[in-house]
């Protein structure tokens, strides 16, 4: 970056950036390839492609990008549910979820319907294999 592209707006320190969505988020894996197809044959998730770091994927009109970290520690412990990544599903397509994820073996941490106020429906937690946090959520509209 230049110092003339510094000098093109007059900027405090108190600014605030003006963002205008989210492109993607990235998710740490051991193995992005076995990731990327975990997640497109378990949640339904389009794999776009991969290269040698990253597989790109898709949901929904979302995205995010498995990258492959060979020394990625898992961001949960065992029973833990804090760091997640929410995915939506349709009401009528919440308890097929969780029927899927049981006859895959995956095992579920946590669930609820009651307590959540800014993201109100029901909310399964599972882990990845690398230990990374799936909600899948049946959000209820308000």
């Amino acid at each position: 970056m230049t110092d003339a592209t510094l000098a093109t707006a007059a900027v405090a320190a108190s600014d605030t950036i003006r963002t205008i969505g989210i492109l993607h988020f990235t998710i740490g894996v051991r193995d992005h390839i076995a990731a990327a197809k975990f997640y497109s044959e378990v949640l339904g998730c389009k794999h776009m492609r991969s290269n040698e770091r990253y597989s790109f994927m898709e949901c929904g009109g979302s995205y995010f990008v498995l990258a492959k970290i060979p020394h990625h520690v898992n961001p949960n412990n065992p029973g833990e549910d804090a760091h997640h990544h929410a995915f939506l599903v349709e009401p009528q397509e919440f308890d097929r979820a969780l029927a899927i994820m049981k006859a895959r073996g995956i095992e579920l941490v946590k669930y609820s319907e009651e307590g959540h106020t800014t993201f109100p429906g029901r909310h399964a937690y599972f882990h990845d294999a690398d230990g990374n946090g799936i909600e899948i959520i049946d959000l209820h509209k308000k």
